[in-house]
């Protein structure tokens, strides 16, 4: 196209394209500030926002398992694995007493069901401190729950609480009671904690 002179004239230009294109760059800036806050908000709950577990746990009844005797948990940290309704569970003897255990004179119990609340593999008791420093990067001075999929653990004396890894949740808590039968005092369990 050219003026009347014969000169080329500039090409027309379409407003509408012009507008288009200036709004299409922003589209990956504001995809990434999103993601970057995304990512941001995650690393935040992740590492400083794991919520204690509750001081006065809710219980769904299930049916009563006989998970051994008290016999078996003769000093601190000693643990015994059993099954509730399906479900892996463990039951631990703790220096104190936590919420939603159960106490035997000096004997401090707690249950707590074996899948991680992170993706829902199985956790496992760790004793060694120096191994749950150097395998999950948690330095502690006592055993603890760990999971070997994602490197969560869980720390029974606070009640099953997440204190590293991506799990954020608590592990469910299990009901239990002792109960005497003839001259021998048995573990029970008999609920998993319902989440509030």
């Amino acid at each position: 196209m050219s003026d009347e002179n014969g000169a080329p004239r500039p090409p027309e230009v379409d407003e509408d394209r012009r507008a288009l294109a200036t709004w299409l760059w922003r589209l990956p800036v504001v995809a990434a500030a999103g993601g970057a806050a995304f990512g941001l908000v995650q690393a935040y709950r992740i590492h400083f926002s794991k919520p204690a577990a509750t001081p006065h746990p809710r219980f769904a009844d299930r049916p009563v398992v006989d998970v051994g005797s008290l016999a078996a948990f003769a000093a601190p940290w000693d643990a015994v694995p059993f099954t509730l309704a399906g479900l892996p569970c463990v039951a631990i003897r703790l220096r104190e007493p936590v919420p939603g255990g159960v106490s035997e004179g000096e004997v401090h119990l707690a249950g707590f069901s074996r899948i991680c609340t992170h993706l829902s593999c199985i956790v496992d008791m760790t004793y060694d401190p120096e191994t749950i420093a150097f395998a999950f990067n948690h330095r502690t001075d006592r055993p603890q729950l760990t999971c070997a999929c994602h490197y969560s653990v869980f720390d029974p004396a606070s009640a099953g609480r997440a204190v590293s890894g991506p799990a954020v949740r608590p592990l469910p808590r299990v009901r239990l009671r002792v109960a005497r039968e003839a001259e021998d005092q048995r573990l029970l369990a008999d609920g998993l904690e319902v989440e509030a």
